[in-house]
């Protein structure tokens, strides 16, 4: 019988980990790589009997690909703290590694904002490929916006999972500036380029993506990205 094991990396997210966790308690193992967390996280992990390893930070791709290598199991789920799987999500993947057509899964999030659900706009309609068969899947090194590449074909899961995105203004304003600053290395920027980047950024998400029919929910997330995006050609 196929077995599988979820891999997530941590840093203070005692109030999002206990549902995550509960979410995918029926795996076979849960594999935890933490950067130094100084609230609740370790006790957390332990209730759930998830391996805890603590390690330097490196990147968001590299620290995956580190939560990968400590992996056992036939299968791989990545999943990030503030990501729930839902009942049915958890039982179509229960089936589908038993009974596997493809080496990796893409699958469906539904994103919240401050308890709102996002069904537009550049955070609406996401997918990502979170499942692979161990041994043909890995991270992209990047620092920020990592992907998984998996060596065969893919197919795709019916259900979701829900991604409380962030629970405030001001958590929302903190990742901003935190992926911004990690966006910026590296890259040629400007204040010019920073002002139209950021002004297409808002024109794509709230107009051309229809963020409107969100409502004000919708306004928020356009501006939200269009300012990360402003920062990330001016930080530079």
């Amino acid at each position: 019988m196929a077995t599988l094991s979820v891999i997530l990396i941590t840093k203070n997210e005692e109030v999002d980990l206990p549902t995550c966790l509960e979410s995918v308690s029926f795996a076979d193992e849960i594999i935890i790589v933490d950067n130094g967390s100084t609230d609740s996280t370790p006790e957390i992990a332990k209730k759930y009997n998830a391996k805890f390893f603590t390690e330097d930070w490196y990147g968001f791709g590299p620290q995956k690909n580190l939560s990968l290598s400590k992996a056992t199991c036939d299968w791989i789920f990545s999943i990030d703290a503030d990501e729930v799987v839902s009942k049915k999500l958890a039982e179509e993947i229960q089936k589908t590694i038993a009974n596997p057509v493809y080496c990796g899964y893409e699958i469906s999030r539904a994103t919240t904002f401050c308890g709102k659900k996002v069904r537009f706009g550049d955070w609406g309609r996401d997918k990502v490929l979170r499942l692979f068969r161990r041994g043909r899947g890995e991270f992209t090194n990047d620092q920020l916006h990592e992907r998984i590449i998996v060596k065969g074909m893919t197919g795709k899961l019916k259900h979701y999972m829900i991604h409380n995105s962030v629970s405030s203004i001001e958590d929302a304003k903190e990742k901003m500036v935190e992926y911004a600053k990690i966006s910026a290395k590296g890259r040629s920027g400007s204040l010019l380029k920073g002002i139209l980047r950021g002004g297409w950024t808002f024109f794509r998400s709230y107009i051309l993506r229809f963020g409107w029919l969100d409502g004000w929910t919708g306004f928020r997330v356009a501006q939200l990205c269009a300012k990360g995006t402003y920062l990330k050609y001016t930080f530079s």
